[in-house]
This record gives C-alpha cells, structure tokens and sequence, in this order.
C-alpha cells in the first residue's frame, strides 16, 4: 500500500507518469473505492452542513463517473482505450492525495485568514490542474499545453455533469 501511494505521490511531483501504474483491475476499483469514501467523508465534514448521507454518496458517485467517462471519452477519440484504466488509475490515485491535502488544510484554516484560505485554495486548484494535465500529456504523449488542456475540460464538464444531476 505504501508503494502505492508513493507511486501517486511521485505523480504529483512530476516524477513519474500513469505509464508506471501496474495494470490491475483490483487496484483500479480499489483506487475509485477508497476516492469515493474519501469524498464523502470530506462532504460530510467540511460541506454545507446540511448536506445529508445520501447527497454526499450521490455526489461522489456522479463525479467520479463523471469524470471516468470523461477521461474514457477523451481517450477513445484519441484510439489510446488501452491506456485508460492506468489514467483512470492515475487521476483518482491522484485525486485521493490532493483531496487528503485539502481536507489537511480545510482543518487547519479555521485559525487561518480567508484570504489565506483563498490563496491556498487557489493554488491546490492550480496545482491539481497541472498534475491532472501532466498525466493527459503522459498518457497520450502530447504536448503538456494540450494536456493542460484536456484536464480543463475534465474538470469543468465533470463539475458541470455533477453539478446537473445533483440539481434534479
């Protein structure tokens, strides 16, 4: 477990790219597993407080589809489908550090400026982009510019499809 999150940590420094991911489907549903009880348990911690069990549940389940498709999407037009599960891997491995991170700083920002917050904020947003774009550019070998740039439109379709199913 350790080499695992090592391995996702290397990614988020820009060490190593999804093409060092084993292929495994045990490791893949694990990854989404654990992102997705991640997710709820931040909602249901740092969330509105109204936010009930089952909205953080629907909430996880529809942006993690959500942005499994997308990447499964975006990888079909590029005819990369043999890459997708070690991106799909890749990106939600990623998204369970980053968020651990976040929800580290949402804790101890409660005797922290708002535009310290803000600030902070700003940059993991800015940060998780570049990682999520470094992985597009890994996996499909193309420009880090156009990987950027994908992991743009995942991020702002996936918030849109989530924020769509939630809204009906």
């Amino acid at each position: 477990m350790k080499s695992i999150a090592l391995l996702f940590w290397r990614i988020c420094i820009f060490r190593s790219g999804p093409d060092t991911i084993p292929v495994n489907n045990i490791l893949t549903v694990a990854v989404i597993a654990v992102n997705a009880l991640l997710s709820i348990a931040v909602q249901l911690t740092y969330a509105d407080p109204a936010i009930t069990a089952l909205s953080a549940v629907t909430l996880a389940v529809v942006s993690l589809a959500g942005t499994g498709g997308l990447i499964w999407f975006v990888m079909t037009l590029m005819n990369l489908t043999n890459r997708v599960a070690q991106t799909v891997t890749a990106v939600f491995g990623v998204d369970i550090i980053l968020t651990t991170i976040t929800a580290v700083a949402f804790a101890a920002a409660g005797a922290i400026d708002d535009s310290v917050r803000f600030f902070a904020v700003t940059l993991l947003t800015l940060w998780s982009l570049a990682i999520y774009g470094f992985i597009f550019h890994r996996a499909m070998n193309i420009h880090i510019g156009f990987g950027i740039a994908i992991a743009l439109f995942v991020v702002i379709f996936s918030v849109a499809i989530t924020e769509a199913a939630l809204s009906t």
